[in-house]
């Protein structure tokens, strides 16, 4: 008789193993000292049989090298001292694929931040070369995990939270090794950086002392800070729950600009300015910062004048003394007195009154007739309040006013750009008297008429050089008596930019389904417009109306009755206002009406929906589709777990579930649930039933031939290989090799299983080793394999016939004895 071994270990031949001389060997019952004849890929080589039976050749590795098929046939054979010959096959597969292996960008940028830190990790990669099953090791801070590669040669395995965050910052490098089935191998490493550290950023001081004052509160606001990250990193500003953006110059500085009309919107109260910044490596930071919004105004009252606001001829003799009270304001603050165009200042006393003296000079000056007295008054946050009270000097002196200019002592944004006629008045002057009246460093005539009235044109070209504030009108005159009166009157030009704007409706300006059954609140803000001014608002082709707010802001509401006539689209809305001076601003703003919810579904899991042993060792992928826009966030739950994503610009989405949380599912059947909202809110969910059967069959082959012998006579018979299984179910496939052929049965209900070998094959088995293979894959996609060895055995027993009554000759006397 004559056997080959095992060869290789394996019976493959991997790149490293051709690398080196093979040795093939064997055994036989031939005598020691008798040649086995080796042959390989047409190649023979010699041995010789030892004396305990045993024999090897050695194939050198040029011979190796010329191995290009995938299966060899190793043929052996001797013979005896007598003659007598034997013989034997040993199959040989060859493998010199080297299959290559690559490890995937981890956390998306190869940096573990502190949020990733505090994480399960997934580390996947792909290799060519290998096959499914193929085990793939990875390293990490010295601990291992293990995979296998998946049909499409990708693998992942999960790194759990408590390894992670055991991490060091800095560089960690991360091994993967992968080792086919005939034993050739590749590894891979790759760098990834742990960046514990968070970015420092600060906010200054805002509006120069942390408060908001009424001025302010119209004018655009500067948020200001500075940051350690380089130039260009955006810096997230957040006010009353709207957001703005800034970035960082060169030195680490930033601005952010709130516009007038969000600042005007802000009540009387505490705000919390909030700054947020992340770095490259995905660590963020935020820091904070309060402000008070005061832009309450103080008053100012003005007592009587003269015990009765008028000033007699005795009275204007002598100085008077204005006096009032404020609110609002503090003791030190300052109160300004206007009279005629002449200028006093008094302090605020601890009981908050205050008094100036207006000398008897100035009285007669201004002469008979109407005056009225201004006061003003700044507290310390900068707002300021004013109050004025109406007087007369009766005291027979010449006196000139002048009229309320422009019907309101304003000129808009539209009167300064067209003529004005002055008027005025005097007493004591006598028809004919010449006035001069000096306007914004102009001068122009006027004379008194018979009743005591005069007028002035001023042309449009002089208007449009005032400048916008106060602009006082002077009017000085003489009577006979050779006594000069001079009056100055202030008007203010206000060319104040009105502004209106419009917040965006229902958070995003988009009504979806459930906003349009409710009533939907159109608001906005004004600056530059006075509380209790009307505002028009058009939406949907109709008018609504309100009034400005004494924060700047406005609302109406939209009832659901006008909003369910509105059809998916989108549409615009307007909104007009005018300050009380006639300055008028409108604004508008789009909007989108989507009422209907997106489409949402997922995707056959792990291409049967039944999760096996491999699968769940590797960690899947749920992927699925969406009518939802792109960058929508998507959320899978499985399990308890949830798992988010964003949808594709082409309606895909895709999530991977480490092993680390498949290892979890112990259940027969789960359900994965897919939950998204479009950009206008409307929400759409899907379900998916997932099976698992992490139970792998175990396969066994039954003793062949009762012996697992085949001898001679059974050699030209067919033969029936059984077997049985275990954790596999009735109608599983079950397929055999016996000599390079297959044959295929089904598992019965009691686990068991038969095949049947054709006489013809069985009579084609080579004398020696054969080895039975059997394969088993469930529904699921779990598999089994066993083997077993038989022997073809097709030598028959020896019989001899020693000689008969030690001659071969029966003699007389032997003839009548036993034989």
């Amino acid at each position: 008789t004559l056997t080959i071994n095992t060869i290789a270990t394996d019976d493959i031949l991997n790149a490293a193993e051709v690398g080196n001389p093979l040795t093939i060997s064997g055994s036989s019952t031939a005598e020691a000292g008798q040649t086995v004849t080796v042959t390989l890929n047409g190649v023979t080589y010699s041995g010789t049989v030892q004396a305990d039976g045993s024999w090897s050749v050695s194939v050198p590795t040029a011979d190796l090298s010329n191995l290009t098929a995938s299966q060899y046939t190793v043929s052996a054979s001797v013979s005896d001292k007598a003659g007598n010959p034997a013989s034997a096959t040993h199959g040989l597969a060859v493998d010199l694929t080297v299959p290559v292996l690559t490890i995937n960008t981890v956390s998306g940028d190869d940096i573990i931040n502190a949020a990733e830190h505090g994480q399960a990790l997934v580390i996947s990669g792909s290799s060519t070369g290998g096959e499914a099953g193929d085990v793939i090791t990875v390293t990490l801070n010295s601990k291992t995990y293990t995979t296998t590669l998946d049909a499409s040669g990708n693998w992942s395995v999960g790194v759990p939270l408590s390894d992670v965050t055991a991490l060091g910052s800095g560089p960690q490098t991360i091994t993967a090794t992968i080792t086919d089935a005939a034993g050739n191998s590749d590894d891979a490493s790759r760098t990834v950086t742990v960046n514990l550290t968070a970015p420092t950023i600060g906010i200054n001081t805002i509006a120069s002392d942390d408060v908001i004052n009424a001025t302010e509160k119209g004018a655009d606001l500067q948020i200001t800070g500075t940051s350690n990250q380089p130039a260009g990193t955006t810096i997230t500003v957040t006010l009353n729950g709207q957001n703005y953006t800034a970035t960082t110059d060169s030195s680490g500085n930033w601005s952010a600009t709130v516009p007038a009309s969000a600042v005007s919107a802000l009540g009387e109260a505490n705000y919390t300015v909030t700054a947020s910044v992340t770095d490259t490596a995905g660590n963020s930071n935020s820091a904070s910062h309060n402000v008070l919004v005061n832009s309450a105004l103080p008053a100012v009252t003005i007592n009587a004048v003269a015990t009765d606001d008028i000033i007699n001829a005795a009275e204007a003799g002598n100085a008077q003394t204005i006096s009032g009270q404020v609110t609002g304001a503090a003791a030190g603050d300052t109160v300004t007195v206007t009279l005629g165009g002449n200028t006093y200042t008094a302090t605020v006393q601890a009981n908050l009154s205050w008094s100036v003296s207006v000398p008897a000079a100035d009285i007669q000056a201004l002469g008979n007739g109407n005056l009225t007295v201004n006061a003003s008054v700044t507290n310390g946050v900068g707002n300021t309040g004013s109050g004025s009270r109406d007087i007369t000097i009766d005291a027979n002196l010449p006196g000139l006013r002048v009229d309320t200019v422009a019907g309101d002592d304003v000129i808009n944004s539209i009167e300064h750009n067209q003529a004005l006629v002055i008027t005025g008045s005097s007493t004591g002057l006598t028809a004919g008297t010449a006035l001069t009246v000096v306007i914004n460093n102009v001068t122009y005539a006027a004379t008194v008429l018979a009743d005591g009235t005069w007028s002035l044109g001023v042309p449009a070209a002089d208007v449009s050089n005032w400048p916008a504030g106060t602009v006082d009108i002077t009017v000085s005159g003489t009577n006979s008596a050779g006594t000069t009166s001079t009056i100055t009157h202030p008007v203010t030009v206000d060319l104040t930019a009105v502004a209106i704007t419009i917040n965006a409706l229902s958070g995003d300006d988009v009504i979806n389904a459930v906003e349009k059954g409710e009533t939907l609140v159109v608001s906005g803000s004004t600056s530059g417009v006075e509380a209790g001014q009307t505002v028009t608002v058009t939406f949907g082709g109709k008018n609504y109306t309100t009034t400005v707010e004494a924060n700047g802001s406005w609302t109406v509401n939209v009832p659901p009755a006008d909003l369910a006539a509105l059809p998916d689209g989108a549409g615009n809305v307007q909104a007009s206002v005018s300050n009380i001076n006639g300055n008028s601003a409108q604004a508008d703003r789009a909007y989108s009406v989507d009422a209907t919810a997106p489409l949402v579904t997922i995707n056959t899991i792990a291409s049967d929906d039944i999760l096996n042993v491999s699968e769940a060792g590797a960690g899947i992928t749920i992927s699925g589709t969406t009518t939802a826009q792109a960058g929508q966030t998507l959320t899978v739950t499985l399990n308890n777990n949830t798992y988010q994503t964003t949808v594709q610009a082409d309606g895909t989405w895709s999530v991977n579930v480490p092993a680390a949380d498949l290892s979890g599912l112990t259940a027969s059947s789960y359900t994965v649930t897919a939950t998204v909202s479009d950009k206008a809110g409307n929400p759409a969910s899907a379900d998916h039933a997932l099976a698992v059967d992490v139970t792998a069959p175990d396969l066994t082959i039954n003793t062949v031939a009762g012996d697992d012998i085949i001898n001679a006579i059974e050699h030209g018979q067919a033969l029936v290989v059984r077997g049985t299984s275990t954790g596999a179910a009735a109608g599983d496939v079950v397929t055999v090799n016996l000599n390079g052929k297959n044959y295929t049965t089904t598992l019965d209900a009691s686990g068991n299983w038969t095949v049947g070998i054709p006489a013809a094959d069985v009579t084609a088995l080579a004398t020696g080793s054969q080895t039975i293979t059997a394969s088993l894959s469930d529904r699921a996609g779990n598999s089994d394999s066993t083997t077993h060895d038989v022997t073809v055995d097709l030598s028959g027993p020896t019989l001899t016939i020693n000689t008969v009554s030690d001659d071969d000759i029966i003699n007389s006397t032997e003839k009548t004895q036993d034989l």
